[in-house]
C-alpha cells in the first residue's frame, strides 16, 4: 500500500492516511465478526470474504492514478473483508484441535496453534523476501522516481497478485469440511465422552 501510494500514485503525503483507513477498517471488520457468524457458517463466511478480497484487490489494477477517492473506498472495503479473517481462522484452529481429539482421543491444542503461528510468520517472511526480490528485479530503487517496469510491478503487487492469492485461498477453503453443524456434533460427542469418564 505504501509503495503504491508513494511511487505509483505519486502522493507520498497520503500514505499515512491510506494506511490508517485500512487499519481502522480491519479493526471494524474484526469487531463485527461475532455478528456475521450468527448468520453465516464460519467456513462459508471465510470463503465469501476471500472471494470479495480477491475481486476488490484485483480492481486496483484498473483504477486510474488520479482516482484517490476510489482507492480509499476499495482500501476500506478490503479492510472490512479481511478484518474477520484472523478471528475466524483462530476459531477454526480450535475446531481442528477438537476434531483431532475426536479422531485420536488426544488433545493437541497447543501444537495446533503453534504450527499455525509458525506458518503465518514463515509466510509473512517469505512474502517480504519475494516482494523485495520482485521489485529489485524490476529496477526499484527506494526513495527515487521509479521506471515503468517498477511501477507496473508495484501495481501488480497491489492488485492482481494479492487478488489471485485471495481467490486461491477461497478455493482451498472448499477442502475444509468442518462446518458449524458438524462441529456441534463433534463437540457434543466429546462432551459425552468426558461425561462417561467421570461416571
Amino acid at each position: 500500500s505504501a509503495y503504491y501510494i508513494k511511487y505509483y500514485v505519486g502522493k507520498p503525503e497520503q500514505t499515512a492516511a491510506f494506511l490508517t483507513v485500512y487499519g481502522v477498517a480491519l479493526a471494524a471488520g474484526s469487531l463485527i465478526t461475532p455478528l456475521l457468524t450468527r448468520f453465516i457458517d464460519k467456513r462459508r463466511l471465510l470463503i465469501i470474504l476471500m472471494v470479495l478480497v480477491g475481486i476488490l484487490s484485483s480492481a486496483f489494477f484498473f483504477i486510474p492514478k488520479d482516482q484517490i477517492g476510489l482507492m480509499y473506498g476499495l482500501q476500506l472495503a478490503i479492510g472490512l473483508c479481511l478484518g474477520p479473517k484472523s478471528p475466524l481462522t483462530f476459531s477454526m484452529y480450535a475446531d481442528c484441535a477438537d476434531y483431532n481429539e475426536y479422531k485420536t482421543g488426544r488433545r493437541a491444542t497447543a501444537m495446533t496453534f503453534a504450527a499455525a503461528t509458525f506458518s503465518q510468520k514463515l509466510g509473512g517472511a517469505l512474502a517480504s523476501v519475494v516482494i523485495a526480490s520482485v521489485l529489485a528485479s524490476l529496477g526499484y530503487v527506494a526513495n527515487q522516481g521509479q521506471g515503468g517496469a517498477s511501477k507496473d510491478g508495484i501495481v501488480m503487487l497491489m492488485s492482481l497478485v494479492p487478488g489471485g492469492i485471495a481467490l486461491v485461498a477461497s478455493g482451498l477453503m472448499l477442502l475444509y469440511n468442518l462446518s458449524d453443524t458438524r462441529m456441534k456434533d463433534i463437540q457434543a460427542e466429546l462432551e459425552s465422552r468426558k461425561a462417561a469418564k467421570t461416571e
